[in-house]
């Protein structure tokens, strides 16, 4: 495991990985964007290394995508917006059981128009990131020297 972790490590410094920082943090590897280059919608690579027991190989498992902040701003505004859908829709059957105006149920099409604009907004992030998620998938590629995605796609065939 750990001469997979070397391995990555080297490729890092290599010429070929312009742009990519790569830290590790024991049994992990982070890959992200060098500062320079990094924007808001910047992807960010976790790469973990872990001992297979039955066949004491090392499994190499990669998971690419948004940066931290921008899960957690995409987590906020979901559930800002879930949280309007639920205060519209108690507010307008209470006003409906009371036989009020229900004009609380007004809040149901905001709520549901502000989940599809966000929808729309990471849609279009990750065409803004393409570039550098195949640039981390090639540098993963050429450090452990095959096609991962090919690879894995196999294995999956084969369970």
């Amino acid at each position: 495991m750990e001469a997979i972790a070397n391995l990555l490590l080297k490729e890092s410094t290599s010429e070929s990985s312009k742009g990519l920082i790569l830290t590790k943090a024991k049994d992990h590897l982070v890959l992200d964007v060098h500062n320079e280059l990094r924007h808001f919608w910047s992807p960010h690579m976790d790469v973990s290394l872990e001992v297979d027991e039955d066949s004491k190989r090392t499994l190499v498992r990669c998971l690419i995508g948004p940066s931290p902040t921008v899960w957690t701003m995409f987590m906020f505004f979901y559930g800002l917006f879930g949280f309007l859908a639920f205060v519209g829709l108690t507010l307008g059957m209470s006003q409906w059981t009371l036989k009020k105006e229900m004009w609380g149920l007004w809040i149901l099409p905001v709520a549901a128009l502000g989940m599809i604009v966000m929808y729309f907004i990471s849609y279009e992030g990750k065409k803004l990131s393409h570039d550098e998620m195949r640039n981390m998938k090639q540098f993963i590629d050429r450090a452990l020297d095959c096609d991962c995605f090919a690879l894995s796609e196999d294995q999956q065939d084969t369970l």
